[in-house]
């Protein structure tokens, strides 16, 4: 009985780790290298800002950030935060910029620097969702990523 259950087990495990693995093929997520400001550890906020974004009209988004780690070839995401973007319209043509779009990360930018301590650059992916479904297809853009810090 006690193998049945751990196969259950690891077949649900499996089955809640399939998003994380799946939004590596999502084609319209984008990835970004930021350093790690100096008082990093003693901000009281850090947020990601990322510029010059650029969005369709017609599409609510929600902007997913996921750290990227690879280990032993294996790569894992850690989420980091989140933003809504609305929509002008279902009907609006065009594009929609942002200069800046900026994301709170503090509480899980700082649980992961417990385990990472020394490390000055991070790895991210940002992945654009409409509800619990990535979009693998958004035509989006964003010039850049920085982390800021306030209440150092």
């Amino acid at each position: 009985m006690n193998s049945r259950w751990g196969l259950s087990l690891a077949a649900g495990l499996a089955l809640i780790a399939l998003p994380v693995a799946a939004s590596d093929a999502v084609e319209s997520s984008k990835e970004f290298e930021v350093e790690m400001p100096v008082g990093v550890d003693l901000a009281r906020s850090v947020i990601l800002e990322l510029s010059d974004v650029q969005l369709p009209r017609m599409a609510s988004v929600v902007l997913r950030v996921r750290s990227l780690e690879s280990v032993a070839g294996t790569v894992t995401e850690l989420p980091l935060g989140s933003i809504g973007l609305l929509a002008e319209s279902r009907s609006a043509e065009g594009v929609t910029h942002h200069p800046v779009v900026r994301i709170e990360i503090t509480k899980r930018l700082k649980r992961w620097r417990q385990d990472h301590p020394g490390i000055s650059t991070l790895r991210i992916r940002v992945v654009p969702f409409a509800g619990a479904d990535p979009l693998p297809t958004l035509k989006w853009s964003a010039a850049s990523a920085r982390l800021s810090l306030s209440g150092s």
